[in-house]
């Protein structure tokens, strides 16, 4: 049964922490080892899709996550002379998400949700600056060691430690030595961009009115002579997320672009906005006036890379989020996909039958053949939109021009449509009603555990 479990979290991201919430939930033993020393408030914004606002309401989190988030309501794209080249929009009078689907998009500072993450899970089961220099793994347990010499055992590992994930790498390690890791596992990551990002505070609306409104609208701005694309989201609580990439995928093959460019910490934040702080804003004045407003503490420089990994478990060790699927955020869908895939990975585990090897394989297979596809189609998707968001020349000025003029709101609905397919829930909670007018989204089953006597509110 699920009360047999004890499962070791590596990592407390958006996807390790998602998943230890509703772990908790569950009633299913957990603990989560992060290897910094303290969890600091880095990072821009994210937008959370809208069917994960059913789970968030099964969480009791939806009121906070309302009042923490504006809904998102457009992308508008500019060249740098900041003309407009198109925008997609996410409201009246585009495409009317929240009447279609119940909700709009939410846009967060990554900060916020983290925090609020964090007020639901116990302190003591966070251990802080636990770096994991190996596993070992048999029938019976998976052990976990750290550079501090501490040992930790359970039945369960989960890799959710980012796009150089030392679960995975140890994993992989393991697997390799017995000769069956995919060759394309072992090849490093596509590293197209270098990134800065933060997010600016205690603004003006007088200065930025964009402030005063109901809506996250994006502006994005894509340089004709430079690599450089700057974006910009307003948030809630008088602040502006932003985020500038420079492209880098014709600096040469992956692994030489990793020995040039990936220089981090806040040296290398603070050089690379020396250099981009002359760019102009939308909001008048130029991209260093926002940056100027951000604590330069909490102004992060990143490598923005992509794959696809194929193998994600073996024995009693199982990757998510970054770990198995990193992708480039120009699409919007890491940590959705990374919460997706704690909702799913939680689902099974409550339902498990016992803690034998056997049973702990068949839920790792049940999930792999959940989240293979989806993870896939957001990396494939992830890359083509930053492709399409940063390519230069006719061609790619006429292709930006056509997605964002010229595709007839029927075809947006379709697309979107297809994305609410599914509006999957907490397995093992009463259910939420669906909202909104589309009445095509499917939901899975509630948990075999939970008697049919129960009050789910079936959606289907």
């Amino acid at each position: 049964m699920a009360s047999q479990l004890h499962v070791l979290i590596v990592g407390a991201g958006v996807g390790g922490l998602m998943l230890a919430v509703l772990l908790e939930q569950a009633h299913i033993s957990y603990e989560i080892f992060e290897k910094a020393k303290e969890l600091r408030p880095l990072g821009s914004a994210l937008s959370l899709h809208n069917s994960l606002m059913v789970i968030f309401e099964q969480l009791g989190m939806y009121q906070e996550i309302l009042r923490i988030s504006k809904p998102f309501g457009a992308l508008h794209l500019r060249k740098e002379d900041l003309s407009l080249t198109g925008s997609l929009l996410a409201r009246p009078p585009g495409v009317d998400c929240a009447e279609h689907y119940g909700d709009y998009n939410r846009v967060i500072g990554r900060p916020e949700l983290m925090s609020m993450f964090l007020e639901r899970i116990p302190p003591h089961k966070i251990h802080y600056n636990k770096r994991v220099l190996s596993t070992k793994q048999d029938d019976n347990e998976v052990i976990l060691q750290c550079s501090d010499n501490t040992l930790y055992s359970g039945s369960i590992l989960v890799g959710a430690d980012g796009a150089y994930s030392s679960v995975r790498q140890n994993l992989y390690r393991q697997l390799a030595k017995q000769g069956v890791l995919p060759k394309a596992d072992a090849k490093p990551l596509g590293y197209g961009y270098d990134c800065v990002v933060g997010i600016a505070s205690d603004l003006d609306p007088k200065v930025y009115p964009v402030l005063n409104s109901e809506y996250c609208e994006f502006e994005a701005v894509l340089s004709k002579d430079t690599p450089y694309t700057w974006w910009f989201m307003p948030l809630v609580g008088n602040k502006i997320a932003w985020m500038v990439t420079h492209d880098v995928r014709k600096e040469g093959t992956d692994e030489e672009r990793n020995f040039r460019f990936s220089e981090w910490g806040q040296t290398a934040a603070s050089e690379m906005c020396s250099r981009v702080r002359d760019l102009p804003s939308p909001y008048g004045g130029v991209v260093g006036d926002i940056i100027d407003k951000t604590p330069p503490d909490l102004i992060s420089k990143v490598m923005l890379e992509d794959k696809f990994f194929s193998t994600w478990y073996s024995g009693r060790t199982v990757l998510l989020g970054d770990a198995c699927h990193k992708m480039v955020p120009f699409g919007g869908q890491g940590a959705n996909i990374a919460i997706l895939s704690a909702l799913h990975l939680t689902n099974l585990l409550f339902d498990i039958y016992s803690a034998s090897q056997d049973e702990i394989t068949r839920v790792f297979r049940e999930y792999y053949a959940m989240r293979r596809k989806p993870g896939k189609v957001s990396v494939d998707g992830s890359n083509k939109t930053g492709s399409l968001l940063h390519k230069k020349g006719a061609m790619a000025n006429s292709l930006r021009h056509m997605f964002l003029n010229w595709i007839p709101k029927w075809a947006i609905i379709l697309g979107s449509n297809k994305l609410n397919a599914r509006r999957d829930q907490i397995s093992f909670l009463p259910y939420v009603k669906l909202r909104g007018s589309f009445t095509g989204s499917q939901v899975n089953p509630p948990s075999r555990r939970v008697s049919e006597k129960a009050a789910f509110a079936r959606t289907i």
